[in-house]
């Protein structure tokens, strides 16, 4: 099931405050299991009723109009699961706290009530939640996504080295292999200068052109509008400038020889390949913010699945109806 979005208010300048005053508590919590032990935290079991999963069926078939099939009827009872432990822990963590997001919803939430005018907002937001108005989808939607926030960070990570990114980029050779490449010079033949005789002048042009100096031989060549030489062109991008037919006649030539006529939207070409360059990785230097965003992506997608993980263990799971323990991700016990 695909996970809320982060919404603009993840950007407020309250939500980084919090951040950086509950971090230190997140670390001791969740990355450091050599730390001292203290009383540990109350938490009660997570029970995913009957009732809980019809309306997960439901809901499924009014947006879908099919039944869920038993993986995507498991897929929904994980996600339930992982949601109901982030929002709990960002609760026991108070990630609400000060939370401006948090504070407008429950002071809308309040007005909606038909409130009286002219009442601090801190007020309304006491009373919201001594009122339990505070227990709210979209506050709820805000505290998981800023605990998967605090999960997936860790304030002791290192630097990222240039060994970091050169691993990520051999793992990842498919995304981010350049393709083919070949450079070449061209002599151009127009059809409207030359009329009837095109094809006749082009033999005679390629004869004369195998005979000079390449930059001699550019004298012999019409005037082209995109040039004469075209340095470093893959495959897609020859066939996006002059077609796909003329390109794989281009990448089929024998380097260092004049060869043609090759015809294309623009008339005859004789064509030099120069020089070809095959498939190969970019230098880690000519990518590195890009490998940078990616690696840090990997990790943080990593420190969030050892972070759920964690959680899991400190709950007691029930799913009623669940004979099986086939639910993804989750240890799950049927409710007898």
């Amino acid at each position: 099931m695909t996970r809320h979005r982060l919404g603009p208010w993840l950007r407020h300048p309250v939500l980084h405050f919090v951040l950086i005053g509950v971090t230190l508590f997140v670390a001791s919590e969740y990355w450091s299991p050599a730390a001292p032990p203290r009383p540990p935290v109350q938490r009660e079991p997570i029970l995913i009723s009957a009732e809980q999963i019809g309306v997960m069926k439901e809901d499924f078939v009014r947006r879908w109009g099919i039944p869920a099939t038993p993986a995507q009827l498991s897929a929904l009872i994980a996600q339930t699961i992982e949601e109901e432990m982030l929002y709990r822990e960002a609760r026991l963590l108070a990630l609400d706290f000060q939370d401006g997001s948090v504070h407008r919803r429950l002071v809308e939430k309040m007005r909606a009530l038909g409130d009286r005018p002219g009442r601090p907002p801190e007020e309304l937001v006491s009373e919201a939640r001594a009122l339990g108005l505070d227990d709210d989808v979209v506050i709820r939607r805000l505290l998981v996504e800023k605990m998967r926030i605090l999960l997936a960070q860790d304030p002791e990570a290192p630097a990222l080295t240039d060994a970091d990114l050169r691993d990520y980029l051999d793992r990842h050779r498919e995304r981010f292999l350049q393709p083919a490449e070949l450079t070449f010079s061209q002599l151009f033949l127009d059809e409207d200068l030359r009329g009837a005789s095109i094809e006749d002048t082009a033999r005679a042009t390629l004869a004369q052109a195998r005979t000079l100096p390449l930059a001699d031989a550019a004298a012999l060549s019409d005037p082209f509008l995109l040039g004469l030489r075209f340095q470093a062109y893959s495959r897609p991008r020859l066939i996006a400038r002059f077609g796909t037919a003329f390109a794989e006649q281009v990448f089929a030539l024998e380097p260092g020889v004049w060869s043609g006529p090759i015809a294309s939207a623009y008339g005859l070409h004789l064509v030099l390949v120069e020089e070809t360059r095959e498939p190969h990785l970019p230098e880690v230097a000519a990518i590195r913010q890009q490998l940078l965003e990616a690696v840090g992506t990997e990790r943080a997608t990593q420190r969030l699945a050892q972070g759920l993980v964690r959680l899991r263990e400190r709950y007691r799971i029930r799913v009623e109806g669940r004979e099986d323990l086939s639910t993804p991700g989750v240890a799950v016990a049927a409710q007898p």
